[in-house]
């Protein structure tokens, strides 16, 4: 169920900042072509789709701004994670479903692409969310993959889903899939380490009392 519900998170956030969203995951795509930008607007991803900014949106000068701030650890993060990633789907490529010794060890290899690319995933969004250092960004990365691993499972999964279905449709892919899986990522984020997200439609503690006092008015008259 809570697999289920982040998931219906990720979704909600990019739905109702479609728009936003929409130019952000073509920003990254077109940040990813010139490559050396690609880390700093992965985290200027993660950061523009922070739930906690639902209500007063970032301008893209501020998009901007967290690009050049995130450039060094965006790409720290990337020389960290892509050597470790590439080798695995190597070895895998290289050994995966042969007569070789090494085949039986193709599992492992596929589960520790998985925790990586996780752990990566939750390094980039703690920089963005929280202008994280490295080694804090790892820390909390493996912290909120090793305290739920089961919805870490069930999200990187339900990513594979998207990213299927955007490669056939492409246009998702193009326009969705980015913001969407930083969306997620960030709500997983963001609940595992107890930071609250407010919601904007909830009712403020002033209106709570407001309402409840109006109740209790309307019983004394009674």
């Amino acid at each position: 169920m809570r697999g289920l519900r982040l998931i219906g998170r990720g979704l909600a956030d990019t739905f109702e900042h479609l728009l936003g969203y929409v130019v952000a995951s073509v920003g990254w795509w077109l940040a990813l072509v010139t490559v050396i930008a690609a880390p700093a607007a992965t985290v200027a991803l993660f950061s523009f789709t922070d739930p906690r900014k639902s209500i007063d949106r970032p301008e893209w000068r501020d998009v901007l701004a967290d690009v050049r701030r995130g450039f060094r650890r965006g790409w720290a993060v990337t020389l960290i994670v892509l050597p470790i990633l590439t080798v695995l789907l190597l070895n895998l490529y290289s050994w995966g479903g042969t007569d070789s010794s090494f085949a039986f060890l193709a599992p492992f290899w596929l589960v520790l692409m998985v925790i990586g690319l996780a752990v990566g995933l939750g390094a980039y969004a703690t920089v963005g969310l929280m202008d994280s250092s490295l080694r804090d960004a790892f820390k909390w990365g493996a912290y909120v993959v090793a305290s739920a691993p089961f919805r870490t499972l069930f999200m990187m999964t339900m990513f594979l889903v998207y990213l299927v279905v955007g490669g056939l449709l492409v246009v998702p892919l193009i326009l969705i899939v980015p913001a969407l899986i930083a969306a997620t990522v960030n709500r997983l984020v963001l609940g595992q380490l107890g930071i609250a997200v407010v919601d904007p439609l909830s009712p403020t503690d002033e209106r709570l009392h407001e309402e409840q006092s109006k109740r209790a008015a309307k019983a004394h008259r009674r």
